[in-house]
């Protein structure tokens, strides 16, 4: 009877075990199944673009171009693709490949042109989003890029050698013992031993050399930039006088004018607008107060300079714009106001020519001004079409290459 008990107990757990073990199988294929989803929405970036496409709100003044018709087999190569959108809406240059290992084909699609082409180890493509305003690139002075522009004039200096008069070895003898005094005058002799005949040099004056022109000397240089296309600098310059008051001076290769600052403090930034026809500097006066001067002799308190994020132009209309606290200035007025500013990039922000809204790039979703948004644009840019200024954006979606082009 035990026997026959004991039997009924393990036929029930082995029935109970491999009932526990199908649900954990079909646990397990359930995950398995939504991991495989989840890896297919990634490699199919065709298939989630076309998805995204239907949470798109685009108005009637967006054109949609088809710039190229994938062919099969042919997919788009988002790791190695330098994406180029030129500066009409049918110039465009990417790369897609074919196949695999031994097999793979590359092939670039340049204004409509498919061409075999090598396919590339590794691309450095740079950020895939434009700026939306002309940033500056400050240059380290003693850098070996900045010594492709800053020429130093130096003068030598004798070194002084170090001596001990006999007023200050009566006085050591005081608190010191013989012994201590003759390794005092062994090293004594050994530094001076060292520093005979030696010199060293100081910087006189720096010159600046640029585009084949000469700006200074000036007696000291305290910033160096350069425009992101290394076509213009913006420098400031230092001169102290008799009775140690300071003058900070900025200067262009773009401009004759130029910005002048009273006080030991130098500029904390310095601004250009796209055309460089006007260039501006953050500073803080002696009450620490901060405060932006321009190229144009204006000056804009920040009265809210403890959440100062940046100071930039316009990318249209040289419009000086500012970033503090949740709140977006144009020309001193408040144009937008986040809830949250912390993520929020001022290169990402384009502002309306008329100050009237702001478009915004977040999470690779373009948010525009006017209530239309777009999801997971390849690359973006602003173009100069006739003379008017558009946004322009790459989309993938089926084996569709698409242009999109928008008024600014």
């Amino acid at each position: 009877m035990r026997i026959k008990y004991l039997l009924t107990v393990a036929c029930a757990m082995s029935l109970l075990n491999l009932s526990a073990q199908n649900l954990l199988n079909k646990i397990k294929s359930k995950a398995s199944q939504e991991v495989n989803k989840e890896v297919n929405k990634l490699e199919s970036p065709s298939s989630n673009a076309s998805a995204n496409s239907t949470r798109n709100k685009l108005s009637n003044n967006v054109t949609r171009t088809v710039a190229v018709n994938l062919r099969e087999g042919e997919s788009f190569d988002y790791s190695e693709s330098c994406i180029d959108l030129g500066s009409s809406v049918n110039q465009i240059s990417f790369i897609v490949n074919t196949g695999f290992g031994d097999k793979r084909q590359c092939f670039s699609y340049k204004n409509g042109s498919r061409t075999p082409v090598p396919c590339p180890n590794s691309t450095d493509c740079g950020g895939s989003l434009q700026c939306s305003y002309n940033k500056l690139r400050q240059i380290e002075l003693d850098s070996e890029e900045g010594k492709k522009y800053i020429v130093n004039e130096t003068e030598a200096h004798q070194m002084t050698q170090p001596t001990i008069s006999d007023q200050q070895l009566k006085a050591m003898a005081a608190y010191m013992t013989k012994e201590q005094i003759e390794q005092m005058k062994k090293q004594l002799a050994e530094a001076q031993k060292q520093t005979a005949n030696q010199s060293y040099s100081t910087v006189k004056s720096r010159t600046i050399q640029f585009n084949e022109k000469k700006y200074g000397p000036y007696s000291q240089l305290s910033q160096f930039y350069l425009t992101s296309d290394n076509t213009q600098f913006y420098a400031v310059t230092l001169e102290v006088n008799p009775s140690m008051q300071y003058t900070y001076k900025v200067i262009s290769s773009a401009s004759t004018a130029s910005i002048t600052i009273q006080g030991a403090t130098p500029p904390m930034s310095c601004v250009a607008s796209t055309d460089n026809s006007e260039f501006a500097v953050m500073s803080i006066n002696g009450q620490g107060k901060y405060y932006i001067l321009t190229s144009q002799g204006k000056t804009i308190d920040l009265a809210d300079a403890g959440n100062f994020r940046n100071v930039w132009y316009s990318s249209v209309g040289n419009h000086l714009m500012v970033l503090s606290g949740n709140n977006v200035f144009y020309d001193g007025q408040v144009i937008k106001t986040f809830e949250n500013n912390s993520s929020i990039e001022p290169c990402n922000l384009y502002v309306a020519s008329d100050g009237k809204g702001v478009s915004l790039i977040k999470d690779n979703i373009v948010s525009f001004a006017d209530g239309d948004h777009f999801e997971y644009p390849l690359k973006i840019a602003l173009v100069n079409n006739a003379g008017k200024m558009y946004f322009k954006w790459l989309a993938l979606e089926n084996q569709e290459v698409v242009i999109y082009q928008k008024p600014y």
